[in-house]
């Protein structure tokens, strides 16, 4: 494997569950790297806003790689939050990002680009699918922005597309289904043999981390994933059980659809958030899963952490984090 020298990494959503990891990733290894976050904490994470990014320029002229991690992860909030956040802000950081002469863009997008109609195994040569409401619309356009970069020559890029990432902080897969089952609201569609493709977070930041150095990657895309797949109903019932609670529910993708399109409406009534919405409720009713050869090939990356390990890890911090206490 040929690996280029990195000086130094600028990280942007420093703050979340992926830069987080990778923040810590890299502090370990003894990497220079600095994290850009809408809150900074007055030490490795300063504070900036990648949609203005002469807030954070004169962070830009000392790295020669950066990892964008930042997006709104959301199947609920409005359409032109996601656009301006995932895709135009995307578009704003690349051309400051060519300004002062960054080498690498690494780009961490989601195995939600394929859409969630899409079935079978698939690899990086499926074409994508927008049929997942805004957040895959919004993926997929950001996608666009970065590979219209690396079409014109503007900079280096490489995408990352995650699968279904878990691990202590995960919101998604560890946070919100254990207060959503606490509070007897946590429902699963199809009943409960869609495919979840889980990836514990230390492995998908290993695999990140060689994409970014990896010479031969400019230009690519990787899917970062398991290899095959689980049923949601095998992944969710351990969550279960970690709050001694019989389960899942489990109901008919139809019936799934009808719960969550009034949940929805209702959250709209009340000024709130449900992201057990529609677009949720088909992602969890796929049945794809994603080939992760290229990766394994081209970047000498596979996952290392069983799943079992990898839930074990996750319960542990959720009992200290006191998610078990309910």
């Amino acid at each position: 494997m040929s690996e280029q020298i990195i000086k130094k990494i600028l990280i942007t959503g420093a703050n979340g569950f992926i830069g987080g990891a990778l923040m810590r990733h890299y502090q370990e290894k003894g990497q220079d790297v600095i994290g850009v976050d809408l809150i900074g904490n007055g030490a490795d994470i300063v504070q900036g806003d990648i949609a203005n990014p002469n807030s954070i320029s004169h962070l830009l002229k000392e790295c020669d790689v950066i990892i964008h991690t930042a997006a709104l992860v959301s199947n609920a909030l409005k359409d032109s939050d996601m656009w301006r956040v995932n895709v135009m802000a995307t578009r704003n950081f690349i051309d400051a990002a060519k300004e002062y002469n960054v080498r690498r863009f690494v780009q961490i997008s989601s195995i939600v680009a394929y859409g969630n109609s899409a079935e079978g195994e698939l690899d990086e040569n499926h074409p994508v699918h927008a049929d997942g409401g805004s957040y895959v619309l919004t993926k997929l356009a950001s996608e666009h922005v970065v590979l219209a970069a690396q079409a014109n020559h503007e900079i280096e890029v490489v995408i990352v597309r995650p699968g279904d990432a878990y691990g202590p902080g995960s919101r998604p897969w560890i946070i919100a289904p254990l207060e959503a089952i606490s509070k007897r609201q946590f429902i699963l569609p199809a009943k409960g043999e869609g495919f979840f493709r889980p990836i514990y977070i230390d492995d998908l930041v290993r695999g990140i981390a060689k994409a970014a150095c990896h010479s031969d990657a400019a230009g690519e895309i990787f899917n970062m994933s398991c290899e095959g797949f689980m049923t949601t109903k095998d992944y969710f019932t351990p969550l279960y059980h970690w709050l001694g609670k019989k389960g899942p529910i489990s109901v008919s993708t139809k019936l799934a659809l009808k719960i969550s399109a009034i949940a929805s409406k209702l959250a709209d009534l009340t000024g709130t958030l449900n992201e057990a919405s529609p677009a949720t409720v088909v992602q969890l009713s796929t049945k794809s899963w994603f080939s992760i050869k290229k990766a394994e090939h081209m970047l000498g990356w596979k996952p290392e952490v069983s799943f079992e390990e990898g839930m074990e890890i996750s319960k542990k911090w959720a009992l200290d984090q006191g998610l078990l206490n309910k």
